[in-house]
């Protein structure tokens, strides 16, 4: 009887944390996306933007004389770069350079991290992975695409394999027409050294960025507190957190950077910590949460209703959070 009983409850149990865990999947997606602003220039409006040269008629002030040459007229092509072929210099005219051909492409350029690779998504698919430069830099070219409304996503993974979150943003693509996407700036990594320590102890925080960017840490907490440290050259930055003022129990942070150029990013994805000690006689044995002797029912409902929170009664492997192990503890010593 016993046995059936464990049995019903296991079967209970695993559908039950199955349907939790589905739901915090659904959940952690969500909150690891993050929507963002960015520059859009479209290449054939007649109007010089960011990343292009000139466009149309708009030839952004310059002629062949300011470009170096002796005289001539000045023109653009297509794809909004210098048609310089009606241009001459002091021994003669330009010979004739055919224009580039018309397509639709999209580019995309921003700051990562250095050497980052990063994965770009259209509309939910993998479309292509590049990587940042030295200096964090990114620019690449989407090209194959059709006229429409596009979801573009963004990810990047830094030196140490940790993976921001990802950002994403809508754009109209025109027919025949280059669509740039500039200034993007994708969030800074960021881990803890730890997740559990005692108030006054140290927390590292770090992660990495653009290089020399300033880092801007939220840690939640009744009033919120906000610390600041800068990035180095090789983009990794770090700071640790006296935890002092904080209250005992669980805090969150998230970051986000400022580069040298102004350029602002999104926040990180959030990190939880708790603060605070645990005592040995807070963990309660076997897991009789009720303490009346027995690990049953009783218990397994205690379990249900501090499921993804913390209480150090119930959370039986110490980690900071009533989850999956705790239940597998609570099976192991399971009485009915």
């Amino acid at each position: 009887m016993k046995k059936i009983s464990l049995f019903l409850i296991f079967l209970f149990g695993v559908s039950f944390l199955l349907t939790l865990f589905l739901k915090f999947e659904k959940t952690k997606a969500e909150i690891s996306t993050t929507t963002v602003n960015v520059t859009v220039s479209v290449c054939g409006n007649n109007i010089k933007e960011t990343g292009e040269q000139c466009d149309g008629t708009d030839l952004g002030g310059q002629t062949c004389v300011s470009l170096g040459y002796a005289g001539g007229t000045l023109s653009c092509y297509s794809n909004c770069t210098f048609n310089t072929s009606g241009c001459w210099t002091g021994g003669g005219g330009g010979g004739y350079v055919p224009p580039p051909t018309t397509e639709t492409k999209v580019v995309l350029q921003g700051k990562a991290y250095p050497l980052a690779k990063i994965t770009i998504l259209k509309d939910g698919e993998v479309a292509q992975i590049t990587s940042a430069d030295i200096n964090a830099n990114f620019k690449t070219e989407i090209k194959n695409i059709s006229a429409g409304i596009w979801n573009f996503s963004l990810w990047a993974e830094d030196s140490k394999g940790r993976r921001s979150i990802t950002i994403s943003f809508t754009v109209t693509i025109l027919e025949g027409k280059t669509t740039t996407i500039s200034n993007i700036f994708i969030p800074p990594t960021i881990e803890l050294e730890k997740t559990k320590v005692a108030k006054g102890e140290t927390l590292n925080i770090y992660g990495q960025t653009a290089p020399e960017s300033q880092i801007l840490i939220h840690v939640e907490s009744p009033e919120e507190i906000i610390k600041t440290t800068m990035a180095k050259k090789t983009g990794d930055w770090d700071y640790p957190l006296d935890t002092s003022p904080l209250e005992e129990g669980m805090h969150t942070t998230r970051a986000r950077a400022e580069g040298p150029e102004g350029l602002k990013s999104a926040f990180s994805s959030v990190l939880a910590f708790y603060v605070g000690k645990y005592k040995p006689e807070e963990i309660c044995p076997r897991a009789d949460f009720n303490k009346d002797g027995r690990t049953n029912l009783i218990d397994f409902s205690i379990l249900l209703y501090w499921w993804g929170k913390y209480n150090p009664c119930v959370d039986q492997n110490g980690d900071g959070i009533v989850n999956l192990p705790d239940f597998s503890i609570l099976l192991y010593y399971w009485t009915g």
